[in-house]
């Protein structure tokens, strides 16, 4: 039913809860998980007009913390019985978790209903709300 579950993690404890589900989910379902990590390349503030302005960021600095967080993914997933894929993608994180579950043969989309996202986020929209209403898989959202 649920082969191939997607974690998109960010380092918040809703993440990691929503990782938490996710292996208990695989466990019953024989699935394989992938957690990914989407490094985004610029911060978003809003400006005077309410307009998004985008902050080039230091790219390998963001992109090791990306690769450490999946580690910690790596250990949390420590002795699960199936296969376990980590992977980092960059862009817009809404945008890119659609991306990988279009795809990929994902069954099952597992995150946590908040992230570290900041006041942009708020304003723009957040990443959760995009993702479950454009994704084509089922999507639990860990609260």
């Amino acid at each position: 039913m649920f082969s191939k579950i997607l974690v998109p993690i960010d380092g918040s404890e809703m993440a990691w809860h929503a990782l938490q589900h996710a292996r208990t989910l695989g466990e019953k379902f024989g699935s394989e998980i992938t957690v990914m990590h989407v490094v985004q390349p610029y911060n978003t503030i809003p400006s005077i007009d309410g307009s998004p302005l985008f902050i080039p960021r230091d790219i390998e600095a963001i992109q090791e913390t990306g690769r450490t967080l999946l580690k910690q993914a790596e250990e949390k997933l420590s002795g699960y019985p199936f296969a376990v894929e980590t992977k980092i993608e960059f862009g817009y994180p809404a945008e890119r978790i659609l991306s990988v579950v279009d795809e990929g043969d994902y069954r099952m989309l597992v995150m946590g209903n908040r992230g570290l996202s900041g006041i942009a986020e708020f304003l723009m929209g957040g990443v959760v709300s995009r993702v479950t209403q454009h994704a084509k898989i089922p999507v639990l959202v860990v609260k």
